[in-house]
C-alpha cells in the first residue's frame, strides 16, 4: 500500500546527499554545491543500520555516461535490504541497472533517473513483483509463458540529483493499485466536464486534458503553478469582445472576484463559438475547484425554443388578428343585411295577408308565402352568423338573472311543436320539480335549448322521439340533456361538429334542410361563457345526446328567486 514518507525516510536521504541533519547548504540549486556523497561513509556501521530500519527501498546511483554526454546507465552505490527485497536480488552495490538487467523490474526507472538529475521528481511507475527474473531460470524463462511470469505491480518513485548521480526512495503500491489522487485524476479524465483546481496560492494543481481541447488559446498554460490570474489575463486577451484595454482591465477584475466569491455558475463563449457553463466551488485549504461543462447543444435547443415561441406568439397575434377582424367583417355584413331583409319580409307579409286588396292570380300568394319562408330562413342565418362574430369578437355581455327553465323549455317547445307535429315525432321532457332556478342570461339560454332541440327534431326521421331532461347534479349544479333517436353522428365527427361552419354528413344536411352549421358552435360558446360544459354522445342510426352541465355556482334555490308564473306548460 501507499506509504507516507516518514521523518526517518526524508532524514536518509538528507544523509545520502551528505547533510544528515537535513541543513547544509543554503543555495537552491545542486550545480554550485561541492561534491556532498561520500560514497565510502556507506560502509559505516551506522549509515547501514539506518538504512535498515527504513520500510522503503532506498538505493544512490551514480551516472556513467558516453563520451558525448549522453546518460548511458547506473550503477548502484548503495543499497539497503529494502531495496534488495524489491527487486529480489542483492547485493545490488556495483551492478548496473541497464547492463545487468536490473531495469527487467521496471522499464520506466532508467528514464525516470534521468529525469531526476535535472530536479527533484515523484513518479508512479509500473514494475514487476518478485525476484529478478535470471535468478532462478535460465535463458528464456517465462517467456510465451503466462502461469510463469511475475505479477504487476506499481512502484512510487522519489528521486533527487546530487553531483554525479540520483538518490532514490521507492515504495511498492501494490498491484494495480494507483493513489486516491490518481484514480481520481482518471476518473475526471473520462467525465464529460472538465476541470481544474486551484491552491490557496490560486496556483493551477491540475487540470483535466479536455479543458484544454475546451480552451485551445490557453492549452499551453495549463501547467502546474501558473497562476489564475495569468490563465485569466491569457483569455482576456484573446477575446475579441474585449477590444480596449480598459475593456480588458475590467472583465479581468470582474472575473477575479467572481472566481473566490463561488457565485453562481455562468456562461462562457468558447472561441469556436461553444458555450461552456462555468461553476466554481470552494475545496478544503482554501482551494478552488472550476469546473467547465459544454452546454452547446442545450443552449442551442434553447434558443431554437425561444424562436419558435417567438414565431408561436407571432402567428397567434396574426390569427386572433383575423379572427378579429373576420369577426368585425361578419357583424358589419350581418347587420347591412338585416336591414333590407327585414324590408322584403315586412312586404311579403302585406303580399300574404291581401292588406291593400286582393293579388288576383292565386299564385302570387304562393309566391309571396316562399318569398316570406326563404327571407325568415335567410334571417336566422344572419342572426346566427352575427351571434357567433359577437361572441368571438368578445362583445356580447350576459346578464345574470333567475332562468326558471321549465318556463323557457315551455316557450321553446312552443315554438317547435308545429315542425315536429308535420313530422310525427313525440317531444317529452323530464324536468326535475326540485331544479333549482339558474343564474344565467335568459335570451342565452332559450337560445342554447332552441338550438339543441330544433336539432335534433330536424335530424330525427319522422316517428322518432325528442325528449329533454333537467336535473340537479350531485356536485350541485344543473344538468340539461337533450337526447333524439335521429340519424346520429360517426365519433370521428364528434369534435368537428362543434366547429363553425361544419356539419358531420353533407348530404343528410341537404335531405333535412340547409344550415350553416353555427347551432352546435354558439351553444359550446354560450355554455362556456356560463362556466359550463358540452358534451356530446352520438351513435349513427341511433341517435344524439347533448349535455348542458351549468356549474354548481349557478344554482339558485327557489325561494330566493321565485319563478314567473306559467299560464300553460306542455304535458309530459
Amino acid at each position: 500500500m501507499l506509504r507516507n514518507h516518514s521523518r526517518m525516510d526524508i532524514g536518509a536521504q538528507a544523509w545520502l546527499r551528505g547533510h544528515p541533519s537535513g541543513n547544509r547548504g543554503t543555495g537552491s540549486g545542486i550545480a554550485d554545491a561541492p561534491p556532498l556523497l561520500d560514497l565510502a561513509s556507506l560502509s559505516s556501521p551506522l549509515p547501514a543500520a539506518l538504512l535498515a530500519l527504513l520500510p522503503d527501498a532506498v538505493a544512490a546511483f551514480a551516472a556513467l555516461r558516453d563520451p558525448d554526454g549522453t546518460i548511458a546507465d547506473f550503477e548502484w552505490q548503495a543499497a539497503n535490504p529494502a531495496a534488495e527485497s524489491l527487486f529480489g536480488q542483492g547485493p545490488l552495490a556495483g551492478l548496473r541497472l541497464r547492463a545487468d538487467g536490473m531495469d527487467n523490474h521496471c522499464p520506466g526507472l532508467f528514464a525516470a533517473l534521468a529525469a531526476a538529475l535535472d530536479g527533484p521528481l515523484t513518479r508512479t511507475l509500473d514494475a514487476c513483483a518478485g525476484a529478478h527474473p535470471s535468478a532462478h531460470a535460465g535463458p528464456g524463462a517465462g517467456k510465451g509463458d503466462g502461469r510463469n511470469a511475475p505479477p504487476r505491480t506499481r512502484w512510487r518513485l522519489s528521486a533527487s540529483p546530487f553531483p554525479g548521480g540520483v538518490c532514490a526512495t521507492l515504495a511498492d503500491l501494490g498491484p494495480g493499485a494507483p493513489s486516491m489522487a490518481e484514480a481520481l485524476a482518471a476518473a475526471l479524465e473520462h467525465s464529460a466536464e472538465s476541470f481544474a483546481l486551484f491552491d490557496s496560492a490560486d496556483r493551477l494543481v491540475h487540470a483535466t486534458s479536455r479543458l484544454k481541447r475546451f480552451l485551445p488559446e490557453l492549452a499551453d498554460l495549463l501547467v502546474p503553478g501558473v497562476p489564475f490570474e495569468a490563465l485569466v489575463r491569457r483569455a482576456a486577451r484573446t477575446d475579441a469582445d474585449l477590444p480596449s484595454d480598459a475593456e480588458r482591465e475590467l472583465w479581468v477584475e470582474a472575473r477575479l472576484a467572481h472566481h473566490r466569491r463561488s457565485d453562481k455558475p455562468f456562461t462562457l463563449r468558447a472561441r469556436d463559438g461553444r458555450c461552456l457553463l462555468v461553476s466554481e466551488h470552494a475545496v478544503p485549504d482554501d482551494g478552488v475547484l472550476v469546473i467547465y461543462a459544454d452546454v452547446t447543444p442545450m443552449k442551442r435547443n434553447e434558443e431554437s425554443i425561444r424562436i419558435r415561441e417567438a414565431e408561436a406568439r407571432a402567428a397567434h397575434r396574426e390569427a386572433e388578428r383575423a379572427s378579429r377582424a373576420k369577426s368585425e367583417f361578419l357583424a358589419q355584413m350581418s347587420h347591412e343585411l338585416r336591414t333590407p331583409l327585414n324590408a322584403v319580409l315586412g312586404f311579403a307579409e302585406l303580399l300574404m295577408t291581401e292588406t291593400f286588396g286582393p293579388l288576383g292570380n292565386p299564385r302570387y300568394l304562393s309566391y309571396a308565402t316562399d318569398i316570406h319562408d326563404s327571407g325568415t330562413h335567410l334571417l336566422a342565418l344572419i342572426n346566427d352568423i352575427l351571434d357567433l362574430s359577437r361572441i368571438e369578437a368578445g362583445r356580447l355581455q350576459l346578464s345574470d338573472e333567475g332562468v326558471d327553465l321549465p318556463f323557457v323549455t315551455a316557450q321553446v317547445l312552443t315554438m317547435l311543436r308545429k315542425t315536429a307535429a308535420d313530422k310525427r315525432i313525440a317531444l317529452t321532457t323530464d324536468i326535475a320539480g326540485d331544479l333549482p332556478m339558474l343564474l344565467g342570461d335568459a335570451r342565452a339560454t332559450r337560445q342554447m335549448l332552441l338550438n339543441l332541440l330544433s336539432n335534433a327534431v330536424k335530424f330525427t326521421p319522422d316517428g322518432g322521439q325528442v325528449m329533454m331532461t333537467a336535473a340537479l347534479m350531485p356536485d350541485g349544479g344543473i344538468g340539461v340533456m337533450v337526447a333524439d333517436t335521429g340519424v346520429g353522428i360517426a365519433a370521428a365527427d364528434l369534435s368537428r361538429v362543434l366547429e363553425p361552419f361544419e356539419r358531420a354528413d353533407a348530404t343528410i344536411a341537404r335531405n333535412v334542410g340547409e344550415g350553416t352549421g353555427l347551432g352546435l358552435p354558439i351553444v359550446k360558446r354560450l355554455i362556456e361563457l356560463h362556466g359550463g360544459r358540452l358534451e356530446m354522445a352520438s351513435e349513427p342510426g341511433v341517435g344524439t345526446s347533448a349535455v348542458l352541465t351549468f356549474p354548481a355556482a349557478r344554482s339558485l334555490p327557489r325561494r330566493l328567486c321565485p319563478p314567473l308564473p306559467v299560464a300553460a306548460r306542455p304535458a309530459g
